[in-house]
């Protein structure tokens, strides 16, 4: 039997409302540094997190913007948006980072099903 698993994060949370992107962020990174298999995916008010030019100034929170686009460098194999959730919010696909990759409905389903874990932040 693999030790490697299979992680799916599942983002829903706007930007800067709470710590869960962050923890989100945090929690793929962390897994991805152990050699595990993470995929992440934006959804809901989670694809905000890829508008470009957040400014974080007023608040206390950082800005992840950096963090998203390290994803990659730290071998998080595939970071998704949810096309219907992009759609919904208005969010222009063309503004993602550009290792971005889209999912739709029946894609996150097949996701779903075929991780060892799931994480909902």
């Amino acid at each position: 039997m693999s030790s490697v698993q299979s992680y799916l994060i599942l983002t829903r949370s706007s930007p800067y409302g709470s710590h869960k992107p962050k923890a989100a962020l945090d929690m793929a990174l962390t897994a991805a540094a152990f050699e595990q298999e993470v995929s992440i995916v934006f959804l809901d008010d989670g694809v905000l997190q890829l508008l470009p030019n957040q400014d974080t100034e007023s608040s206390s929170l950082k800005n992840m913007s950096k963090m998203i686009s390290a994803l990659k460098i730290y071998e998080v194999k595939h970071v998704y948006v949810h096309i219907p959730s992009a759609e919904k919010t208005g969010l222009d696909l063309s503004d993602a980072p550009n290792d971005v990759e889209t999912i739709t409905d029946k894609s996150l389903q097949d996701l779903v099903s075929s991780s060892d874990h799931i994480m909902v932040f």
